[in-house]
């Protein structure tokens, strides 16, 4: 895969530029421990990432074999959502090399993007404090567009918005969500490794990286 023949590579945010796990996980549990739901685990987290806030407050019910009405899930979102718009990057940090990889980019006139199924305006705030923004020709969030990943509309919409061929176009990301919403838009993807997925690396038939320090070598 030589990096530098595409036009145009999205990324994800969640475990694919920015590790924010610690965040995510403190937002849910102080959420489902408000509402009287048990807590999960670290290691439970990284299966339901992926789908936005209602995703994550759905997952976890079903992890621990609860239920909550539509309407009690609704206060739920709107308790999450406040809770971590004040704190989604307290503990959050930037993947290592992601800073030189986006610099060599933008050198080549690479133009890139992100497609995050977090809320639009959150996933615009958490660039911001990870001093991102300067790299992004555009960021859209999961209510961006009519559709969210793993839809063919997101990716659809967003190369459409930025008048790219499928072609030209690379998408990286870490989870099933965004592996098959590539497939499903027929881009070329490229998998994080040890993001927020639970499925094995055999899942993605595609190629693979650990760290950016080896995709800036491709450069």
């Amino acid at each position: 895969m030589k990096l530098f023949n595409y036009k145009l590579i999205i990324f994800d945010l969640d475990g694919t530029l920015v590790d924010s796990k610690i965040d995510i996980l403190n937002a849910n549990n102080k959420t489902l421990k408000y509402f009287g739901f048990k807590p999960i685990s670290r290691s439970q987290l990284k299966g339901i990432v992926g789908q936005g806030i209602m995703g994550n407050i759905n997952f976890s019910l079903q992890i621990n074999k609860e239920h909550a009405s539509e309407k009690l899930k609704k206060t739920m979102f709107k308790y999450f959502y406040n809770f971590y718009k004040k704190n989604l990057f307290v503990k959050s940090n930037v993947y290592p090399g992601v800073r030189h990889f986006l610099k060599e980019l933008k050198k080549r006139k690479i133009k890139t993007a992100v497609a995050s199924n977090k809320l639009e305006n959150l996933t615009k705030i958490v660039i911001k404090k990870a001093q991102l923004n300067d790299y992004f020709k555009f960021i859209c969030g999961g209510n961006t567009f009519k559709h969210k990943k793993p839809h063919a509309g997101m990716l659809n919409a967003l190369l459409k918005k930025m008048k790219i061929n499928k072609k030209d176009c690379l998408f990286i990301g870490d989870s099933e969500h965004d592996y098959e919403a590539a497939n499903n838009s027929k881009v070329d993807f490229l998998l994080k490794q040890n993001g927020f997925t639970q499925k094995s690396k055999s899942y993605f038939k595609c190629e693979q990286f650990k760290n950016y320090r080896s995709l800036t070598n491709q450069i």
